[in-house]
Formats: structure tokens, C-alpha cells, sequence
């Protein structure tokens, strides 16, 4: 079952894969998750912790999200 940190965790991490994407606000989860490894997640509660970045690239972006029962994958597209 997929939650939403493991969304976050995945968009989060394709964020850090592109320089002009700043991460701006993100959490560690304080407890261990199995879906990635230590220091690669980013743990989001309603009212409370938050992932938010800021897109330095001039171009407006496009986020692609699918996710099957146990897989979440992420695609950021540059639209000129």
C-alpha cells in the first residue's frame, strides 16, 4: 500500500535530481521507513510538516505521478 510520504518521498528525491529545483521545506520521518533509504525521505502531516521546493529553472514544470499497490514514480518535465 502506497501512503502519502512515500509520495512525497518520491517527488523529493526527483527534485534533488535537478539542480534549478531548491527544496525549501522537508522533513525526516523520525522513525525507519522501508521504502527508502536513510536521509531520502520526506515525511508530510496535515497542519503540520510539509514538502515544498522552488523551481529556479525560468521554465514552468510538469510533475507526472503513477503508483501501482507497492510503486510510486515520478517524472519532471521542463515546459518551454
Amino acid at each position: 500500500m502506497v501512503g502519502n510520504c512515500q509520495i512525497s518521498s518520491t517527488l523529493y528525491n526527483a527534485v534533488l535530481a535537478v539542480p534549478t529545483l531548491v527544496v525549501t521545506e522537508r522533513h525526516p520521518h523520525s522513525n525507519y521507513v522501508p521504502y527508502i533509504e536513510k536521509g531520502k525521505d520526506a515525511a508530510v502531516a496535515y497542519g503540520s510538516y510539509d514538502f515544498k521546493f522552488r523551481n529556479d529553472s525560468g521554465n514552468d514544470i510538469k510533475i507526472l505521478a503513477s503508483t501501482d499497490s507497492a510503486t510510486v514514480t515520478t517524472t519532471l518535465l521542463s515546459l518551454k
